[in-house]
């Protein structure tokens, strides 16, 4: 078995492999049928990605992309890569159990320095390999806050594993008894500071690159988010993403990406419209107002739930601070064995981690 670049002469190979893929029960796992890469890899750029493809005897048997991205860890800037969407064919065809493994030693090979974020949670395939491959697994938390107690409760039968759950979730919803709960356990006293405020920006301007120098040695492991990356990231081009910068006293103080999406028949958020905080910067000091000023622009827009995941705990406190609600978490992130060297006692220092749905492939699924 070889690994190579995909290319585009790979194409119909990859469409051979996602049939046998749905014909097996496992269409959702399809692997992408176009070459082409969100972002190629272009001279003097910190941030692009690669796809490869597992082929035997000229049929592909499976295949992954590796994000490269520049991070600063523990006070040094360095090239870190994230394995994405990696399938393979062993999940339909016991033949091929190892090429899950050949995947994960090659993308090692291309650098040691691997991290992964989402999956699923730790029952999936690919977290249960990490796990016996010696990977750190660690939870992202996740925070929410209802702005409208009514469908929120309707859409929450989504998640009911029984009848009586069900016919709860239905009595709090009728009796109304669920929202006024909601609201008593989202009450927070905290003051709001009059001395800031948010505008909306369409680029990441200069004022990034300050906040950027002026926050990086707060976290122990955080992607770089300068002006060039965040701009890749969240072209300014692209409506989908709705962004805000904070200020105090005409100074820059935090920046945050949102969304809002109107979802249908989704998993966990079944028909709710949903706001979430993809990513996020400033001062551990400054999470609070700036969880602020995104919480208030976005109950604004007629929401049914704000979600977010934040690794730091400076964001989840942030978070608590502005009564959002935590809930369990099926957001993970994953460090190799080498990164993980890196991020010793990890005890200590995973509390300064700044990883959330801005980081790998987390915002597509919102």
């Amino acid at each position: 078995m070889e690994l190579e670049p995909y290319t585009e002469d790979l194409e119909g190979g990859v469409k051979a492999f996602n049939m046998r893929l749905r014909e097996g029960g496992e269409g959702a796992e399809c692997f992408p049928e176009t070459w082409i890469r969100d972002f190629p890899k272009r001279p003097n750029r910190g941030l692009y990605q690669e796809s490869f493809l597992a082929l035997e005897a000229g049929h592909v048997r499976g295949g992954y992309h590796l994000r490269h991205q520049k991070f600063f860890v523990r006070g040094t800037v360095e090239t870190l890569a994230g394995p994405q969407h990696m399938v393979s064919e062993g999940i339909v065809n016991s033949t091929c159990v190892m090429v899950g493994v050949r995947l994960l030693q090659h993308a090692l090979q291309k650098q040691p320095l691997l991290y992964a974020v989402g999956m699923g949670g730790k029952r999936e395939r690919l977290p249960r390999f990490l796990k016996a491959s010696r990977w750190t697994l660690e939870p992202i938390p996740f925070y929410f806050k209802v702005l409208n107690p009514t469908p929120f409760l309707a859409n929450l039968t989504h998640l009911c594993r029984s009848r009586s759950e069900k016919l709860l979730v239905d009595l709090l919803r009728y009796t109304r008894l669920g929202g006024a709960a909601l609201r008593i356990l989202e009450f927070r006293f905290d003051k709001l500071d009059r001395a800031v405020c948010a505008e909306c920006f369409v680029d990441f301007g200069p004022w990034t690159n300050e906040l950027w120098e002026a926050c990086k040695d707060r976290y122990s492991l955080v992607a770089v988010r300068d002006s060039e990356t965040l701009n890749l990231l969240y072209p300014p081009s692209s409506t989908k993403f709705l962004r805000l910068r904070i200020l105090r006293e005409a100074k820059t103080i935090g920046w945050v990406v949102m969304l809002d999406t109107q979802m249908s028949g989704h998993k966990q958020f079944g028909n709710m419209r949903l706001g979430a905080i993809v990513d996020c910067l400033a001062d551990p000091e400054n999470t609070g107002c700036t969880v602020a000023c995104a919480t208030k622009f976005l109950e604004r827009r007629n929401l049914d739930l704000i979600v977010s995941n934040q690794a730091s705990s400076a964001w989840c406190s942030g978070l608590a601070k502005n009564g959002f609600l935590r809930g369990p978490s099926n957001f993970l992130l994953g460090l190799s064995p080498k990164l993980a060297q890196r991020l010793q006692p990890f005890d200590d220092l995973k509390h300064n981690i700044h990883m959330n749905r801005g980081d790998g492939d987390g915002p597509i699924n919102l």
